[in-house]
């Protein structure tokens, strides 16, 4: 009964028999038609309807719980590369985009329970996607709002656990490994699904060279998620693994503000993976967390090491990674003012060829983003948090470490197209790279409804070096600058 939020025992029934697609009709006719078949007719019916009943989820059986949550969010985007400019409305991607999640837990004996957890994205997307979807995110471009879309429906996480409260958790399934999202929630400001250090949007946008055609003629063929490369998950710029796996994780109960994750993963599938290989690579990662009240600050902070013996997206991919990720926040409770930080540092063991034909090592690269913050309880509605953010991106171009990129500029215009065009054997390679992000943003919560409604700003500026080796062999700096491109978007997010 508590299935159907409240129903009578007659209601219930109506409702399964017509799941059934017996209908309405076919119980209420079921007396008249048992007086003339010798009132036994609809015995089957009503043990069969009874055997459902038994069987239907009713808060879990009444051992199991159900409990149904998530958020939706939306946002109007207004884009700005240089040139085109464009206004779209959409979800955020990945796991910030709208969802719904189906947990419960059960207890098996004292101090000990088991559960499960079942989350689902959905973006909106339909008719498999043919016609477009509500994505505005990590591989929008000026092209299309949700270009290569992660899909109209995707399962986030299905895993299930066991539970004790002195030693742990063990999770089996698919699900968040110890280092995703670790660093990046540490973020204690209220506004980590607004805005954080990973390139939910305009990473996907192809750059625009200076001097370069107009329109759509004037896009290279690079992506500003090219120089934001990590090697596990793609073109992020932060989060290096912060991707949902198949695997096992254990979490230790809380001591003293302290509490340790630590997983085993397989990432991906082969089909991934830009040569063929014989195993998807197996990732070991630890993560460490600690909160806590110092007098009058609200300290938060998470660190994060991931080691696999293989990579998905750099131009070697039987390189080993090793991720150094870090996040805090602290803020003084008081006066609402507080500051988040975050590092990542990535490091392939692999080599590339590179524009003299000599084998050298991949570069490591690094990224680091501060957001301050100011919360304060203004008006009714509840509190108000204003921010400013800064990011930079070193050297993540992993994934074009020796690769001959003058087919990228082919006919755009600009130095580097005018390079390349000189002549077909001459070639031009990227030597290092500098990916600025800075912006401003708002939200304010309403909590008589649990939801945030937010208005942001994102501005993106690149520096990438080149050099350049021309039929004869000899090499030669291009110098090609970038247009900036700009974001402002608003939206709102109601939690359920």
């Amino acid at each position: 009964m508590e299935m159907f939020g409240g129903l009578t025992k007659t209601s219930s029934r109506i409702a399964i028999a017509a799941a059934l697609g017996l209908g309405v009709y076919a119980l209420s006719a079921a007396p008249a038609s048992a007086q003339g078949y010798g009132g036994n007719c609809c015995a089957d019916l009503e043990e069969r309807v009874a055997e459902l009943e038994a069987s239907a989820v009713q808060k879990g059986n009444k051992k199991v719980s159900v409990t149904v949550s998530g958020w939706v969010i939306e946002s109007m985007n207004w884009w700005d590369d240089g040139a085109l400019t464009d206004s779209w409305v959409g979800t955020k991607d990945a796991d910030l985009g709208s969802r719904f999640a189906i947990t419960g837990s059960a207890t098996i004996a004292p101090g000990w329970s088991g559960g499960y957890n079942l989350t689902v994205t959905t973006p909106g997307a339909w008719a498999g996607n043919l016609l477009n979807g509500n994505n505005f995110g990590i591989f929008s471009n000026q092209f299309a709002q949700d270009s290569l879309s992660l899909g109209s429906i995707q399962t986030l996480y299905s895993y299930m656990y066991i539970k004790s409260d002195d030693y742990g958790t063990i999770n089996l399934g698919y699900l968040s490994p110890a280092s995703d999202n670790a660093a990046v929630l540490a973020d204690i400001s209220g506004t980590v699904i607004e805005s954080n250090a990973v390139f939910f949007e305009g990473g996907g946008f192809l750059l625009r060279p200076k001097n370069a055609a107009s329109g759509f003629n004037g896009l290279s063929g690079m992506t500003w998620g090219n120089f934001l490369n990590c090697s596990l998950v793609g073109p992020i710029g932060g989060d290096c693994y912060g991707a949902p796996q198949s695997g096992i994780r254990y979490d230790s109960p809380t001591f003293g503000g302290f509490r340790i994750e630590a997983s085993y993963t397989d990432d991906y599938s082969n089909s991934f993976r830009l040569a063929p290989v014989n195993d998807a690579p197996e990732i070991w990662d630890l993560a460490v967390f600690y909160t806590g009240d110092w007098a009058d600050f609200k300290i938060s902070a998470a660190y994060s090491y991931t080691q696999s013996n293989g990579n998905l997206f750099s131009v070697n991919q039987t390189g080993s990674t090793s991720i150094h990720q870090f996040g805090g926040t602290v803020m003084h409770a008081p006066t609402g003012l507080g500051l988040y930080g975050y590092y990542n540092y990535e490091e392939i063991d692999a080599n590339y060829v590179n524009y003299n034909g000599v084998q050298q090592g991949i570069p490591s690269w690094d990224s680091w983003y501060l957001k301050g913050f100011l919360k304060r309880t203004w008006n009714p509605l509840g509190a108000t948090v204003l921010y400013g953010e800064y990011g930079q991106y070193n050297d993540g171009f992993n994934g074009l470490a020796g690769t001959n990129t003058c087919a990228n500029f082919v006919g755009v215009g600009g130095t580097a197209s005018n390079f390349c065009g000189n002549n077909a054997a001459n070639g031009l390679y990227v030597t290092g790279s500098e990916i600025e992000r800075w912006g401003l943003g708002a939200v304010q919560e309403i909590d008589a409804a649990a939801m945030h409604v937010f208005a942001r700003w994102q501005h993106q500026a690149a520096d990438i070096d080149f050099i350049g080796v021309n039929a004869a062999g000899n090499t030669q700096a291009v110098s090609q600058g970038f247009e900036d491109y700009d974001l402002f978007q608003v939206g709102g997010i109601i939690f359920f």
